[in-house]
């Protein structure tokens, strides 16, 4: 019990490598359906799966959407600056 407490504390010790490639960008999409689902927990008023579910996904794709445009800015900025 000991060894298996003391294995996932020692995991938090070191980062996971996750790599610079844009495949890599895919791993904050979790991320994102978490946040919209948690966030559309706490703020409906009305309870319903229909309006839940409708409501989560619409703020997963305006989030999606805000860091992709942010992403492509950045990048014209970076161009234009840079190079």
């Amino acid at each position: 019990m000991i060894m298996h407490v003391t294995s996932i504390l020692a995991s938090f010790v070191s980062p996971v490598d996750i790599g610079t490639t844009p495949q890599s960008l895919l791993l904050a999409l979790p991320l994102i359906a978490v946040i919209a689902v948690v966030y559309k927990a706490t703020k409906l008023e009305e309870f319903t799966f229909a309006s839940f579910v409708k409501e989560s996904a619409i703020l997963f794709g305006s989030i999606s959407v805000f860091m992709i445009l942010a992403a492509v800015g950045l990048y014209l900025v970076m161009q234009f600056t840079v190079g």
